[in-house]
């Protein structure tokens, strides 16, 4: 595998799926929270809400989906710019190489 396909085919695509990944949970979660106070002010609202005796509410959840969901996407990102480096390093690797190799007197 060449250091172009490297980071064309391998590193661009976690790069994409990380940024998509990111925005498609913004997205759903906009949406979610759009549709407003579903739960309801009631006591059964609130404890769902909020949670009740030590176990996490809806609330809780959310935040904890999005904030996995956006390091995920973060983790997507940073993957494929290690992998795009990683290609770059054995192309100048071989560059170097290349001026090392000894000249073959004609």
């Amino acid at each position: 595998m060449s250091p172009d396909a490297v980071k064309q085919s391998v590193a661009r695509p976690f790069t994409t799926e990380g940024a998509e990944l990111t925005e498609a949970a913004v997205a759903e979660a906009n949406e979610l929270y759009a549709v407003g106070n579903f739960w309801g002010d009631d006591q059964a609202g609130r404890i769902f809400y909020h949670g009740d005796s030590g176990s996490p509410g809806y609330r809780h959840m959310a935040e904890g989906v999005m904030g996995e969901a956006h390091a995920l996407g973060g983790l997507c990102v940073r993957i494929g710019d290690r992998i795009f480096t990683m290609g770059a390093n054995v192309e100048a690797a071989e560059w170097e190489a290349i001026s090392h190799v000894p000249r073959m007197p004609w």
